[in-house]
């Protein structure tokens, strides 16, 4: 590894940081909880961008605004202790794991693709997984406000990048694996919408999307990749289904979007290894 790439790696981790502590502020503000179920059942909602990114950080509990010094990704929150410096309410443990993850999965894309134009949907893909699926994970809700314009974006950086690669039968594969992932998907909401919220469908449509593109230039592969991915998210979901109903009880609903995510970045990190005994991967 050259000295240029050194420095880039640790730039990108220190960027991803504090991306991630970026996404904290999207998790903490963006959902609305309502006082009663809307017309859907729902019981939240997402305020506008403008409320979300708008005012200093202060505590949720007692309005102390947070010290720059105290809005050190991780450090900050280990030196408090997990608490508010003023009134000690817990600030959620999801802030470090957060702020760590980014960073994490940056290193593993680099690690998994390398360098090159490729990395952009995914380095895109990233920050937005991993907001979605906090939010799902403390909601039950896969906020729209996110899921388009953050499927609008991936779709601008995948000709982006199919343009400098130079490999237009990319986004015909990314096309692939969003109809092959959101397809199925749909027809479980269509039939069952009880059983799944259409804001799954909604992130099947970004994460397929994504995923088809790093599945390479052989639409099969992009069919292929999105049935491993159906199966991988199935079997995280179920496992994280057995974890909740121990914790939370019989009654307890499990989020899929977080399962579905996970599924997504494993197949694309793992698509070489997935495809290339098949023969159908040339990204």
């Amino acid at each position: 590894m050259s000295s240029t790439e050194i420095v880039l790696l640790v730039f990108g981790a220190l960027l991803f940081l504090a991306m991630g502590s970026f996404c904290c502020v999207i998790i903490d503000r963006l959902p609305l909880a309502l006082d009663e179920p809307n017309e859907y059942g729902e019981l939240w909602d997402t305020r506008p961008w403008g409320q979300v990114f708008g005012g200093s950080s202060r505590c949720s509990d007692c309005g102390n605004p947070v010290r720059p010094y105290q809005n050190i990704p991780v450090v900050s929150w280990l030196a408090l202790r997990g608490k508010c410096s003023n009134c000690t309410a817990k600030i959620p443990a999801f802030h470090p794991v957060v702020e760590l993850l980014c960073p994490a999965l940056f290193l593993l894309s680099i690690y998994s693709i390398g360098w090159g134009w490729q990395l952009l949907p995914v380095l895109w893909l990233i920050p937005v997984g991993v907001t979605v699926s906090a939010i799902d994970l403390r909601t039950l809700m896969v906020p729209t406000r996110i899921v388009w314009p953050a499927f609008a974006v991936s779709a601008v950086l995948t000709v982006v990048a199919a343009t400098l690669l130079g490999e237009w039968r990319l986004l015909l594969t990314a096309l692939v694996g969003l109809v092959a992932l959101a397809g199925p998907l749909f027809l479980i909401w269509f039939a069952l919408p009880a059983a799944m919220g259409f804001g799954d469908v909604r992130l099947a449509v970004l994460l397929g999307w994504t995923m088809g593109f790093y599945a390479g230039s052989e639409p099969l592969a992009g069919l292929f990749l999105a049935l491993v991915c159906l199966v991988v998210s199935s079997v995280v979901g179920l496992v994280v289904g057995i974890v909740a109903l121990g914790a939370r009880g019989r009654k307890a609903k499990v989020p899929f979007g977080p399962a579905f995510f996970v599924g997504a970045m494993f197949c694309i990190l793992m698509a070489p290894k997935i495809l290339e005994p098949f023969g159908i991967y040339s990204l």
